[in-house]
C-alpha cells in the first residue's frame, strides 16, 4: 500500500509572500518589499461625468522578486449624490496600473431606481479587486498580465458618474447615520487598500 500522501496529495495553493494592508489615513506600513505610505482621505469626494482619481486609492508598489501574482483590493463607501439628485448613485470605476487602464477590472455600480430623483437609498460598501499575473511572456496590462514586475508601479482607481444632474454618486461618506433619519453630522469614511503578493 502506498503512502497516504500518494493517495491524497495536498491541493495546489498559492504561497503568500507578503500582505500590505492599511486605511487611507496617511499611515506608513513596512513589509518585506519596503515601506509604503497610504494616502490621507479627510473629506468625502463628489464624482462628476469625467473620470477622476479616487482619493485614497493610489499606491506605488514593488512586489517581492519571487512574486508570480499580485492582488490589489480597494474598498470604499459610496452613496447617492444628495437628496435632490441621488436616484440610484450610478457610477463607473476603473483600475489603472502605471497609467494604463486594466479593462478586465472595470466595474459599474448602481442602486435601486424608484422613479423619483428625490430618493437617496443607494448606500453601499463597494470594492474593486484584481489579480495581476506576472508570469506572462510580454506585458498586456489591459488584461492584467505582465512579464515580471521589478520596478515601482502606481496602482490607482478612477471613477465617474453615469450622468448629470441625476444618477450621481458621492464616495467616502454616509448619509444614513443612525436612527430612522439622516440625522447628525456627515461622517467621511476612509477607504482601505489590501495588496497581497503570491508565489
Amino acid at each position: 500500500m502506498g503512502n497516504l500522501t500518494d493517495l491524497f496529495p495536498a491541493p495546489a495553493s498559492n504561497s503568500i509572500l507578503e500582505t500590505l494592508v492599511g486605511i487611507a489615513d496617511g499611515r506608513s506600513v513596512t513589509v518585506p518589499s519596503g515601506t509604503y505610505t497610504f494616502g490621507n482621505v479627510t473629506a468625502r469626494q463628489t464624482l462628476s461625468t469625467s473620470y477622476a482619481d479616487v482619493t485614497g486609492s493610489s499606491i506605488t508598489y514593488t512586489p517581492p522578486a519571487e512574486a508570480n501574482y499580485v492582488s490589489y483590493k480597494f474598498s470604499y463607501k459610496s452613496d447617492s449624490h444628495d437628496i435632490n439628485y441621488g436616484s440610484s448613485g450610478i457610477h463607473h470605476i476603473a483600475l489603472y496600473l502605471d497609467g494604463t487602464r486594466v479593462a478586465r477590472a472595470q466595474k459599474n455600480v448602481s442602486g435601486n431606481y424608484s422613479g423619483s430623483h428625490s430618493n437617496n437609498h443607494a448606500s453601499f460598501t463597494q470594492y474593486i479587486e484584481f489579480v495581476f499575473d506576472l508570469t506572462a511572456y510580454s506585458d498586456d496590462i489591459s488584461n492584467g498580465k505582465l512579464a515580471g514586475w521589478t520596478t515601482p508601479k502606481e496602482i490607482k482607481v478612477m471613477a465617474r458618474d453615469y450622468s448629470s444632474p441625476y444618477y450621481r454618486a458621492t464616495i467616502h461618506t454616509n448619509i444614513w447615520r443612525g436612527g430612522t433619519g439622516a440625522s447628525g453630522e456627515f461622517q467621511y469614511l476612509q477607504p482601505m487598500i489590501k495588496i497581497t503578493a503570491f508565489k
